[in-house]
């Protein structure tokens, strides 16, 4: 399912379920999890993300991990290790960052369902520039247990899909609850 450097890596089976795509930023038990950097190219996690892992027990179904700006240090994903994420509905401009590589994903069919983070904007602004929905929730609502640290005072896990009704349910999932 790799198209246009979208994805990274994916599991070597894909379980069934709603097709997940996770944001590179994300642990992931057994799956090369890299942060967007060449640093840490070979990195396998042994524990998955809390917020992957609420989703995955709940039905959602991780398809691969998507390209970022390194670290998420940035609002393009142009990632100088992996390539730019482009955008699907504008060829030749970029999907906005951090969380580029999720919008793209969900914009191209590739998954029905995307875990982003944004700090400042990383879900925002790749929703707005490829069309989808993005939700940042209140600081602390879903655990960023598992989750590469930007500026841990301000990072945020949400989701992204292409309606607000699959972003409310997975927030259901992601956070104890939660009522939209």
């Amino acid at each position: 399912m790799e198209r246009d450097g979208i994805f990274l890596s994916r599991p070597e089976t894909i379980a069934d379920g709603i097709p997940l795509a996770v944001k590179d930023l994300f642990d992931t038990a057994g799956l090369t999890t890299t942060y967007g950097s060449a640093i840490f190219a070979e990195h396998v996690p042994s524990e998955t993300a809390e917020a992957v892992r609420r989703l995955e027990t709940s039905g959602y179904a991780n398809v691969g991990k998507t390209n970022l700006h390194e670290f998420a240090y940035g609002v393009t994903s142009m990632n100088p290790h992996f390539g730019w994420v482009p955008n699907p509905v504008a060829p030749g401009r970029i999907a906005g960052g951090s969380s580029g590589g999720s919008a793209a994903a969900l914009v191209a069919g590739l998954a029905d369902a995307a875990l982003g983070t944004d700090s400042g904007g990383s879900i925002r602004i790749p929703a707005a520039y490829c069309g989808i929905v993005g939700f940042k929730p209140t600081y602390g609502l879903v655990s960023l247990e598992g989750c590469w640290p930007l500026a841990p005072s301000y990072d945020h896990v949400g989701p992204m899909a292409r309606t607000v009704a699959e972003c409310i349910a997975m927030m259901r999932v992601l956070a104890d609850g939660f009522e939209p």
